[in-house]
């Protein structure tokens, strides 16, 4: 009563208003001072298991879907700050106040910008105890994975030529080993069908295929003396961006009816759509472009290009091409769509 008494003078003699008083009443009567007790160890003294939260990207800065569930065992309440020390420009950290004891799952919020693409381990910090987290840090993610032993499954639809059979789909695999090629790191993607593909990327985010200058894994062409090299895809292009490739020599025919011919076909591209949403396999993907492919093709001894075929390809950030469709014509086209991948 003493106490209540002095609180309720020196509001008086201070003119405070009573929300003043209330609100050190409130922090007095819900231990306000008071710090929480704990542990992060479990009953054998062992730290107790995390879960990491989102993706860790060099030079990304982190958001409310990066953070660490961690356990802890309150065994008194009051407020408490848990955090850990700063690696790689990123830290985690939460605070609150704990009402009820016992064991609770806290969330601790990642914040910083990670410098590097390596392993980093942290530790965690609290009533004088410490257990260690370890993250992931990625190089930044981009539209051509070229992890050996990555792979995705494609299906064709409709199935080819109305069959069921293993032409249907195909699985899609990163080799170990690159080739370097005009201040290029050609990656090689090896199919299930025997085939091998060959893609890189630039410093200035332009990726590139060596090869014919056809759709992704549907080849309309023989080529005649060997690959070229061209751009499929400029991933900072704003939409309506177009380029072209190399002409290149090729035999065209045995394709809806065509006879063989010799002649040069070349590819233009044009930027069709930026940050797109799409589905692909049940997963809604983002940061997807979609590039619009026209091909033409010139006969030995004709005048001009004529486009024989229109399509477009759609790759999404980390993972590549996730669908493609190929238009036959009026009422048919021809989509080889992925179905599953594993990017390690």
């Amino acid at each position: 009563m003493k106490q209540l008494a002095k609180l309720v003078t020196a509001c008086a003699i201070f003119l405070l208003v009573m929300a003043g008083c209330q609100k050190e009443l409130s922090v007095e009567n819900n231990m306000g001072g008071a710090k929480a007790e704990g542990t992060l160890l479990d009953s054998s003294g062992n730290c107790q298991s995390a879960i990491i939260r989102g993706s860790f990207v060099m030079d990304s800065t982190m958001t409310d879907s990066n953070y660490a569930l961690i356990n802890v065992n309150f065994t008194g309440t009051g407020k408490y700050v848990i955090s850990t020390d700063t690696v790689n420009g990123v830290w985690f950290i939460d605070s609150g106040y704990v009402q009820v004891a016992g064991s609770k799952t806290i969330q601790l919020k990642a914040y910083g910008t990670p410098i590097l693409p390596i392993t980093s381990t942290f530790l965690v910090q609290f009533n004088g105890q410490f257990c260690s987290i370890s993250i992931n840090t990625v190089a930044e993610l981009d539209y051509l994975p070229t992890n050996a032993g990555s792979n995705w499954t494609y299906q064709y639809l409709p199935s080819l030529m109305g069959s069921s059979g293993p032409l249907d789909s195909f699985k899609l695999t990163t080799l170990v080993q690159y080739i370097p090629y005009n201040n290029k790191n050609y990656y090689q993607y090896a199919t299930s069908l025997a085939d091998t593909f060959y893609f890189a990327k630039d410093a200035n985010n332009t990726y590139y295929e060596f090869g014919t200058v056809d759709f992704d894994y549907t080849s309309i062409f023989d080529d005649i003396g060997g690959f070229i090299e061209y751009p499929y895809l400029k991933d900072k292009a704003p939409v309506g961006t177009s380029w072209e490739s190399d002409e290149m020599d090729v035999l065209f025919g045995s394709f809806a009816g065509v006879a063989v011919k010799p002649g040069k076909a070349k590819s233009v591209f044009t930027i069709a759509g930026v940050n797109q949403t799409m589905t692909i396999a049940g997963k809604t993907l983002t940061n997807v472009i979609t590039v619009k492919r026209e091909i033409y093709f010139k006969e030995t001894g004709g005048i001009g290009f004529s486009k024989v075929l229109t399509g477009t390809s759609s790759y999404a950030k980390g993972i590549g091409m996730v669908d493609q469709n190929i238009i036959l014509s009026a009422t048919d086209s021809q989509s080889v769509t992925a179905t599953n991948w594993k990017i390690n």
